[in-house]
């Protein structure tokens, strides 16, 4: 009879998630951050109930403040960089693209200017070029941009709406998950699950902690050399490092123009920072603090962050590992069940 109604409710739960499939992005984001937030909100809410009628309502609008700040930054700075760019675009147009600085260090640089200005400061075929890419293909990028800002921001809803009432019935989930995986599952289930939702604590941690210095790290020779956008591209480059080959996309072409600007010095240092936060902090330091949480193999916790990108998305870098973390708990139960068999077997 558990095993009918069981097979009854998980029908519903999915028709019920496949109805909401748009909004369930934002819901797993809430999710995580609830799960991960828990033990502050719940320390918090110990020591200041008395005082607040709605702790939960508090501390996601706290969330959302911490969340908006870094958002409203981004925003600014794609907003000045797009007026930039449109001011670059007008100059184009009237047939000015000045020649580098880099060509002054440049054997015959004489000769090398006067071949700019006549082939490619006032020549038509890179000004086509430039107010084709206008016309044309600019509209429909922000076009597709503003699809996705729209999504994004529906999805940012969600995750704070959910956030907000995971919080507030997050005792209630305390106090009775294990009764019910224990009935509908077995004892070790709590177990698993303890597990999973402590590698889901470590990965966000390791990711966003460890992002965010390996992010400062990058920025601090960008910013010093006068990089536009130097801090929002050191920050990007290191919350996305996880993702392959990210990393160093975003930082090689800073290290390219600061050499041909002629700033060799901060392109040497920009090289070497790159290598030592790329080799040692993404791929050593980052699995290994995750590992520490999960207590999973550094290996098995990489490939964790990796194929659950590739698999759920910018969410999956924080499921992933859990589902490993989970997966690799089973199978040593597994593996222990099998060995009392066999030496019951053998007696």
């Amino acid at each position: 009879m558990n095993n009918r109604y069981l097979a009854f409710a998980v029908a519903f739960l999915l028709l019920t998630a496949w109805m909401l499939r748009a909004f369930v992005p934002g819901i797993v984001w809430g999710a995580v951050f609830a799960i991960s937030l828990w033990p502050l909100f719940d320390q918090l809410n110990r020591r200041f109930a008395r005082r607040l009628r709605n702790p939960a309502l508090l501390f996601s609008a706290m969330f959302l403040i911490v969340f908006l700040l870094p958002l409203a930054y981004v925003v600014y700075d794609l907003v000045d960089l797009y007026r930039a760019g449109t001011l670059f675009m007008t100059k184009n147009q009237e047939g000015i693209i000045p020649v580098p600085a880099f060509v002054e260090h440049l054997p015959f640089a004489t000769k090398v200017d006067a071949l700019w200005e006549e082939y490619v400061a006032h020549s038509s075929g890179p000004l086509e070029t430039l107010n084709l890419l206008s016309n044309k293909q600019l509209g429909t990028w922000l076009s597709s941009a503003a699809l996705q800002v729209s999504s994004a921001l529906v999805s940012a809803l969600c995750m704070l709406v959910s956030l907000y009432f995971m919080l507030k019935n997050g005792a209630y989930v305390r106090d009775h998950y294990a009764a019910t995986l224990t009935h509908w599952f077995s004892e070790k289930s709590v177990g698993i699950v303890n597990r999973g939702v402590a590698a889901l604590r470590g990965t966000i941690n390791g990711v966003i902690l460890i992002g965010l210095v390996e992010g400062a790290l990058l920025a601090i020779p960008l910013v010093l050399a006068g990089v536009k956008s130097g801090l929002l591209l050191g920050l990007a480059a290191g919350l996305l490092g996880v993702i392959p080959l990210v990393m160093p996309a975003l930082i090689i072409p800073g290290i390219l123009y600061l050499y041909l600007e002629g700033q060799v010095g901060y392109a040497a240092t920009m090289s070497l920072d790159l290598l030592l936060v790329w080799v040692v902090f993404e791929n050593i330091i980052k699995p290994s603090l995750i590992s520490n949480s999960v207590k999973v193999n550094p290996f098995l916790i990489l490939l964790g962050l990796i194929g659950g990108l590739q698999v759920l998305g910018p969410v999956g870098l924080f499921i992933g590992p859990a589902i490993v973390s989970m997966s690799a708990g089973m199978a040593q139960d597994l593996l222990i069940r099998a060995d009392t068999n066999q030496a019951s077997d053998t007696a």
